[in-house]
């Protein structure tokens, strides 16, 4: 390598590091800000706090990446061009496209590199960090409580609470359904409640404090019932004792959801993939099965037989049914015939649910897939489009190239959280949703490369902008 070779790659690697941790830590304050009061002086050590956000920073190296290699571009190449040594190389013999060549290597090692970080360090990173916070909500029972939101994750009970502090809640509202298949029959309301929990010990103790418990009045007849439909007693103090059985290893909330499809490599969810295809062609079977069964016998043959001397040249006749069914019981096969179509409507519209929430878990598989190699092309090509801009605007510095670079990446990621909400819902393709934006990006970098080899400046946007307006797609006939 040359001189000018090293310099630049030199520019361009410590801008890009420096950049990279700046977006890094931006893109980690958005999550540090949605739990910071579970977090945050809540009796968390500050060395699990550190190892959290170890675990989340690696999650969000696929947005930072990106975003520094485009903004590493346009100020290397910008300050070049502001400084003249652009004009100073390209009249000494060297082109655009000479220039860029050493940055070459360094886009494969960065594009290699976020292949291997989306593709082995990340679901490790997604499983350890889920695995942490479920650790924490094992030690603070009040971490998985949300003002203003029910919450079922306590055996026999739903909880809604107000406000939280620590291992104290406020405005409690609690259905008691411990009773299975009876509703719920219990309903307490308290102003403040304070929960008592050791780590490791079966039960919580949930002391509430001046409430207020409504219980539903259970009686033989109806008359009794509607005289006194509830119980209602107040207390000063109530013990609640909850099974904490559901938060065990092995329950409910397992550490073990190495299951989840951000938390798979590409092997895996290739594997998954498959898995969920055959699981999804069996439960069609099965619901073929269970209609098949459920009218096995209607068959011509059948009806032939059951019909005797009755003309059955159609064993589906209204009138033939008619003829053998006479009075009350007429009305009563109308009536079932009418429960059972509805019953079958009511069960197909299950199924229908189930059948697009097993297709949205199979696209969101896809697109896991797919974006673990996504987030190394956009690298590429977001390079490709900042090198050549930062050529022809001739801007160094932080303030113009930085503008420029963060408008640039939100317009990439608008387009990848459309296209990939499209995908989710099947809209399109989730190879099409997860490849579009960069299929966009493509023809641009291709563009703005050639322009800028082309020797284009910020007048020629000005030139191309009164072409523009100079241009009369119909003109007038004299």
């Amino acid at each position: 390598m040359q001189r000018i070779d090293w310099y630049i790659l030199r520019s361009f690697a410590g801008i890009f590091l420096k950049t990279l941790g700046i977006s890094i830590f931006f893109l980690l304050m958005q999550m540090v800000w949605k739990y910071v009061d579970d977090l945050a002086g809540r009796g968390v050590d500050w060395w699990v706090i550190l190892e959290l956000l170890f675990y989340w920073s690696a999650s969000v190296l696929p947005m930072a990446a990106p975003v520094a290699v485009l903004f590493a571009g346009i100020m290397v190449f910008g300050d070049l061009a502001e400084s003249h040594e652009l004009a100073a190389a390209k009249s000494s013999g060297a082109s655009f496209y000479r220039l860029i060549r050493p940055l070459l290597l360094a886009l494969a090692l960065i594009s290699a590199g976020m292949f291997f970080v989306a593709n082995n360090l990340i679901p490790v990173a997604n499983f350890k960090g889920e695995n942490l916070l479920i650790n924490i909500a094992k030690q603070r029972p009040t971490f998985n409580l949300q003002p203003g939101i029910f919450y079922a994750g306590l055996d026999g009970y739903s909880i809604k609470i107000g406000g939280k502090s620590d291992h104290e809640v406020t405005d409690v509202l609690i259905y008691d359904h411990r009773e299975r298949g009876q509703g719920n029959h219990t309903v307490i309301m308290a102003p403040k409640a304070v929960l008592h929990y050791t780590e490791g010990n079966r039960w919580m103790e949930m002391e509430l404090f001046h409430g207020t418990s409504y219980q539903e009045f259970r009686a033989e007849k109806r008359e009794e019932r509607d005289r006194k439909p509830f119980l209602e007693s107040s207390f000063k103090r109530m013990m609640i004792r909850v099974n904490m059985g559901s938060f065990e290893m092995g329950d409910l909330y397992s550490i073990h959801r190495s299951d989840e499809y951000n938390m798979l490599n590409v092997h895996q969810l290739d594997k998954a993939i498959d898995g969920l295809y055959e699981q999804y062609s069996k439960r069609q079977e099965e619901v073929n099965m269970i209609m098949r069964n459920k009218y096995y016998g209607w068959n011509g043959q059948d009806s032939i037989q059951m019909a005797g001397k009755v003309d059955t040249s159609d064993p589906y006749d209204v009138r033939s049914m008619k003829s053998r069914l006479k009075g009350h019981y007429l009305f009563r096969a109308v009536n079932n015939a009418i429960h059972a179509a509805q019953g079958n409507r009511d069960y197909m519209e299950q199924i229908q649910s189930e059948y697009v929430w097993r297709n949205q878990i199979i696209a969101r598989h896809y697109l896991e897939f797919h974006k673990k190699f996504s987030v190394a092309i956009a690298c590429i090509l977001l390079f490709f489009i900042g090198a050549p801009l930062g050529a022809i605007i001739q801007k160094g510095g932080f303030g113009l190239p930085f503008v420029i670079s963060v408008l640039l990446f939100l317009v990439h990621y608008v387009l990848t959280i459309i296209f990939e909400k499209m995908g989710r819902e099947w809209l399109i393709s989730p190879f099409w949703a997860i490849w579009l934006p960069n299929a966009i990006l493509l023809p641009i970098s291709i563009w703005m490369t050639v322009w800028a080899a082309n020797d284009a400046s910020v007048n020629s946007f000005a030139r191309l902008r009164r072409r523009l307006l100079r241009w009369r797609p119909f003109p007038s006939l004299k």
